[in-house]
């Protein structure tokens, strides 16, 4: 059964090319899915800005992900769509160590990207908060001086790092929270299955959907209806996948 985060096989309106030898397809639902996120701006350089940055950053993710495939001897390409994106390899790796290895290494290389930022920014003055949404910390950078005006270079310069940060680190975490089909499930699916072979994928969707939906209702709390839309699709994701994983049983 196909679950509402799987990747569409349609290939209509895609983007394709190469980066450093990996295939990379963009699909058309990808930039929906960021001008959708970044819509509550009003100005067209900060909407730019923000597709950019989703664009990089959610590449580097992915592309951190083949590189670990490699390290174990297998390729992979890269497709972005609407729910992020995906490193598909050319054959699984086996093994927990490389599972783990694999599913982390895509937040890693969005924290190595926050860290080069955050590194500049401090060369250049700029002071950095730390502060928490929910239960996971954020860092932003402090408003610029007083007197920058939207538009202005200073204005923009703050608006990419902030927006550097943000998809690096928070969304990042984010990713590391052990739901399905997130980086986190995956690792928390490799522990799972090495500590109950036949029954360790069941106990990890289990775990998913359960988180998931905790989220959700969280965001109802905090009125963020993109947490509510995110988890509650997530949730369903995971129910849908149990259900498979019953079927197969």
């Amino acid at each position: 059964m196909p679950t509402l985060t799987d990747c569409p096989q349609s290939h209509a309106g895609e983007w394709t090319f190469r980066l450093f030898g990996v295939p990379v397809r963009v699909k058309f639902w990808f930039w929906a899915a960021c001008l959708l996120t970044g819509a509550n701006r009003d100005e067209t350089s900060a909407i730019l800005i923000w597709v950019a940055v989703c664009f990089a950053s959610i590449l580097l993710h992915e592309m951190g992900h083949v590189g670990a495939f490699r390290l174990f001897g297998t390729e992979a390409e890269v497709v972005l769509y609407g729910w992020g994106g995906l490193a598909i390899p050319r054959r699984g790796v086996r093994g927990t160590l490389p599972r783990l290895t694999v599913s982390l290494a895509g937040p890693v290389a969005g924290f190595c990207a926050a860290g080069a930022a955050v590194a500049a920014a401090c060369c250049a003055g700029v002071r950095i908060h730390l502060g928490w949404y929910l239960f996971l910390p954020w860092l932003a950078a402090l408003p610029p001086a007083a007197g920058a005006a939207p538009g202005t270079s200073s204005y923009l310069w703050h608006m990419l790092l902030n927006d550097l940060l943000f998809v690096n680190v928070y969304w990042g975490l984010v990713n590391l929270l052990p739901v399905y089909p997130l980086d986190g499930g995956q690792a928390s699916l490799a522990l799972f299955e090495q500590s109950d072979a036949s029954g360790g994928r069941r106990k990890s969707l289990i775990l998913s959907a359960a988180l998931a939906l905790a989220i959700a209702l969280a965001g109802v709390l905090q009125r963020s209806a993109y947490l509510v839309v995110m988890f509650a699709v997530l949730a369903v994701s995971s129910l849908q996948a149990l259900e498979t994983e019953r079927s197969r049983a």
